[in-house]
């Protein structure tokens, strides 16, 4: 009879063990399944930030965002990620236990303006808390912190004015409303995990002053004025009224002198217009003493390509040795 009474006492035992273990085990899934579903949430605000960084940086009021979808741009909610395509259409919005997830957005420095320093947080709706006493439910939130890997941080009983974790700590609240109760978990986007926001970026307002030289290997398109302090130094050398491709480029003329590509031939920059010549009809381009008369945009009796020439002159007897000389001007 005793080994009887002994039996089901063990029997009882390990039942109640048995249970509490797969309560245990649903409950670990719960907290696990909660921190991958937030870190989701968080690497959408990352994205969030890292799209917007230059409009959150000089936002001066809550809707500096409206045109992009959010309503206010320092708590921008699941729904307007999603909207955004930071989240996937079928993301939840909700998850077990703790709930859905707030998201605030913190300015530090001298905001709004290019030294403002952006950081974020994302934390639960709803406590770990044991319904029976409204105590926070230690082991769930461990589990929680474990799968967060090392990212996460919760409200304690002992410093409820504080988000606290391994890399971040943060006033509760982080923002206008009621604190958030013990047992309430987060993630934070810190100022060290957005350093690259200190590069320039794709349309960045931002004058980066830089202090040293720049090598660019391939084109620089400015979309404005180009402005030098000291001197340009151009490396090509093209030839005067030699063919060119891209008009309105400048150059270095191999004997001197600077050239601009104009109707698609090396013109000088420093000549205006097309210059003009004369001809004698015994001389050819020379005078009657042998000096040149020739264009001195063309280097001869003609005018560069793109320009007319128009008789202005004629002067001379046809007669020996002086003979009859036209003069001409080149219009363009």
């Amino acid at each position: 009879m005793l080994e009887i009474v002994v039996a089901a006492i063990m029997t009882t035992l390990i039942a109640v063990w048995a249970g509490n273990t797969l309560v245990n085990k649903i409950n670990d899934a719960q907290a696990q399944a909660s921190a991958v579903w937030m870190m989701s949430v968080k690497k959408s605000v990352h994205g969030y930030i890292q799209r917007y960084a230059d409009s959150l940086i000089q936002a001066d009021h809550a809707g500096a965002l409206n045109g992009q979808g959010y309503a206010d741009w320092a708590a921008p909610l699941l729904s307007e990620l999603k909207a955004d395509g930071l989240l996937t259409s079928g993301f939840p919005e909700t998850v077990a236990v703790t709930g859905s997830a707030a998201v605030r957005l913190m300015r530090h420095g001298a905001c709004p303006g290019l030294s403002c320093r952006l950081e974020a947080i994302v934390y639960s709706t709803s406590p770990f808390q044991v319904s029976a006493n409204k105590q926070v439910d230690e082991q769930m939130v461990a589990q929680w912190l474990m799968a967060a890997q090392g990212w996460g941080g919760s409200v304690s009983a002992s410093q409820p004015h504080l988000f606290r974790g391994a890399a971040f700590e943060m006033p509760n609240p982080v923002g206008p409303g009621m604190a958030s109760p013990p047992g309430t978990v987060a993630l934070a986007i810190t100022a060290e995990q957005l350093d690259h926001l200190d590069f320039l970026r794709v349309r960045d307002s931002r004058d980066p002053q830089f202090r040293g030289t720049a090598t660019i290997e391939g084109n620089v398109n400015a979309l404005s004025d180009l402005h030098v302090a000291q001197y340009m130094h151009l490396g090509a050398e093209e030839e005067l009224n030699s063919p060119c491709t891209d008009n309105t480029a400048i150059t270095r003329e191999i004997n001197g002198g600077l050239l601009v590509c104009r109707e698609n031939v090396w013109r000088s920059s420093s000549r205006t217009g097309g210059g003009g010549y004369s001809e004698n009809l015994l001389y050819g381009c020379l005078t009657r003493a042998g000096g040149s008369t020739a264009n001195p945009v063309t280097g001869i009796c003609a005018c560069p390509l793109g320009s007319s020439p128009v008789l202005i002159s004629d002067s001379g007897p046809q007669a020996f040795p002086e003979g009859r000389t036209l003069g001409y001007l080149c219009v363009d």
